[in-house]
């Protein structure tokens, strides 16, 4: 079988990083199929494009990583607004690059990985192919994107024109039948992870490879920083720790400066450590050397870094939302109620 894959989430030249877990994903795929990826990237005037942004204009249009073909067309994004657009603009961009695969590619079905713009532009792209479409669902992607009344509309179009329908938790899947999709059509497969890569090691010399006080106890959250995963609750929660434990915080976004600010305003800025975007291969050192894995998230999907914290055995502590409840068990950490800085502490 040929199978054309279409995401935005996936590594690419400046971003070597992005998408790890769909890459790992696909090259277990390999064993089961052919595939080439369509990941592309947002276009945007130089004058506006700042940041990652400015870098993704030395990703070439094709390129191999680790065996696997990858095409990089761009698509129009306006920062901030038109957002409902992005869905056509996403389309628009990729659809003369699809028409080049199939003429030496002749996929025989289509997987789009992301809800919105993705799975919807892959929808287009299947009725005008009339190949079969299968999408997976993560949960920022629905739980973001659902919120706004277009963009919901397209998702459930894209869902709808789609054979089959994957949910990583049991409440994403019961939110995507809660748009009108068949119950037959939603399949419920939780999000795995690689047992080699993340596993327990001794956590003084993974503190020690990391430069980390082994006389503190250490808070290790990963992820965006983005309203939706709740970080400013736990910063705010660190007024009130004892003064040995400190939080180092890996990821970037939006609110990074902001959430840079409020430490600095609460005077803890000896005690939050803002990392931002560290090697995919030094996620394991991080999981090893918690004492405490946070993940303080509105809402969530399956997340992977709860996976990939608790088979390296860290505790942890997390919001009760989304997919988090089917995979913490009591011996395995605590689950507290999101949005409330008083039940980090």
């Amino acid at each position: 079988m040929r199978v054309l894959i279409i995401t935005n989430l996936f590594p690419n030249k400046s971003q070597p990083d992005r998408g790890v877990f769909n890459k790992q994903q696909f090259l277990e795929l390999k064993n089961f199929c052919e595939f080439r990826v369509v990941a592309p990237l947002p276009w945007m005037p130089k004058s506006l494009a700042k940041g990652d942004k400015a870098f993704l204009n030395e990703v070439p249009a094709e390129e191999i990583i680790e065996g696997i073909k990858v095409y990089h067309p761009r698509y129009l994004v306006t920062p901030k607004v038109g957002r409902n657009l992005y869905g056509f603009f996403y389309f628009l961009g990729i659809k003369n690059t699809v028409k080049k695969i199939y003429q030496t590619f002749s996929f025989d079905a289509i997987f789009a990985t992301w809800a919105y713009p993705d799975a919807f532009a892959a929808a287009l792209v299947s009725r005008i192919f009339k190949k079969p479409l299968i999408i997976k669902v993560h949960g920022t992607d629905i739980n973001v994107a659902g919120q706004y009344f277009l963009r919901r509309k397209m998702m459930a179009y894209a869902f709808d024109t789609a054979q089959k329908v994957i949910a990583v938790s049991i409440p994403l899947r019961e939110k995507i039948i809660a748009m009108g999709i068949s119950p037959q059509k939603v399949v419920l497969v939780s999000n795995g992870l690689n047992k080699e890569i993340f596993r327990k090691m001794d956590k003084k010399e993974c503190q020690r490879n990391l430069s980390l006080d082994s006389n503190k106890k250490h808070v290790v959250y990963i992820g965006n920083l983005v309203p939706i995963k709740g970080v400013k609750y736990l910063v705010e929660a660190f007024r009130d720790m004892p003064e040995n434990i400190s939080l180092n915080i890996i990821g970037d976004g939006e609110l990074k400066m902001e959430l840079e600010k409020e430490s600095r305003t609460l005077n803890l800025t000896n005690r939050i450590n803002f990392l931002g975007k560290r090697p995919h291969q030094e996620m394991p050192l991080w999981f090893n050397a918690a004492d405490v894995f946070c993940l303080p998230s509105l809402n969530e999907g399956c997340p992977n870094v709860i996976l990939e914290a608790m088979a390296c055995g860290a505790p942890i502590v997390a919001s009760r939302v989304g997919g988090i409840p089917d995979l913490v068990s009591a011996d395995q950490g605590l689950l507290i109620e999101p949005a409330d800085p008083e039940a980090l502490t």
